[in-house]
């Protein structure tokens, strides 16, 4: 125990704790082997090895309980308690991450998914299965997306997906597909009309200059701005939610436009 946590001691410490049972057992040793055993002496060093295993054990319960504290306080403050998938912070973080490293030839898709009158959901069935509805979207979206993409809970009954690395429209239509379909099925399991809306904004591939070159009046070619294309997964969600609930629209990002003053944050 006390090797494997090398890297975790200063150099000084393991040296005095690993002398602390090395020097005692060479001094055994050599006196059984010079002169005879010492029964004084053996019943040290048997002590002291004694009490040098119990507080490696102690040292070993502590860290990993310290340890375990750290990494339940780090998931908790990044994940949504009731769903599991991160929460609007952690999710606004590492998307943003994704977004500064982006480069010309990196695709993506930005989606707003939001369960349709989900008020009158509250209001018929209660809250406690409007909770179920949240958890459920929840489920079907991370069972549906791959591992290395990003989901969160925005908040209420609204998520938030970044699909990365493509802006295949097929791939939008047959997870979108399976996505409609297994809340249709669970909808009408449960009895309950219950259906999401859905706006996308899907960035392809740019031609040109890769990130950060700076064109001749000092705007960045193909850049990927994150606030503009949250605003403009934001208006294909409006845009849904206003003509055709239960279905989703795709924004093409438009890299000529300025984000809006009004973006959601």
């Amino acid at each position: 125990m006390l090797i494997s946590y090398r890297k975790n001691l200063d150099r000084i410490i393991f040296l005095s704790m690993m002398s602390f049972f090395v020097l005692p057992v060479l001094a055994t040793i050599y006196q059984a082997l010079a002169y005879s055993f010492s029964l004084q002496c053996l019943a040290i060093v048997i002590s002291t090895q004694i009490m040098f295993v119990m507080d490696t054990v102690e040292m070993n319960m502590r860290f990993h309980s310290q340890q375990a504290a750290y990494e339940k306080a780090r998931y908790e403050a990044e994940h949504d308690g009731m769903t599991g998938l991160l929460n609007k912070e952690a999710g606004w973080k590492h998307m943003r991450k994704y977004f500064d490293r982006m480069d010309s030839h990196d695709e993506a898709m930005l989606m707003f998914v939001d369960i349709d009158d989900f008020k009158t959901i509250n209001d018929t069935y209660g809250h406690t299965v409007g909770d179920f509805w949240i958890r459920e979207v929840a489920s079907q979206l991370r069972h549906i997306y791959r591992h290395d993409d990003i989901i969160c809970r925005y908040g209420g009954d609204e998520f938030i997906a970044l699909i990365r690395n493509t802006a295949s429209e097929q791939v939008l239509e047959t997870t979108l597909g399976m996505f409609f379909q297994q809340l249709a099925r669970a909808s009408e399991q449960h009895g309950q009309d219950v259906h999401c809306s859905v706006g996308v904004c899907r960035i392809a591939a740019a031609d040109g200059a890769s990130l950060g070159t700076g064109s001749a009046d000092g705007d960045a070619i193909g850049s990927v701005d994150f606030d503009q294309c949250v605003a403009q997964a934001d208006l294909a969600l409006y845009e849904t939610k206003r003509f055709n609930k239960g279905t989703f629209t795709v924004y093409n990002y438009d890299r000529s436009q300025p984000a809006p003053a009004n973006i959601r944050a």
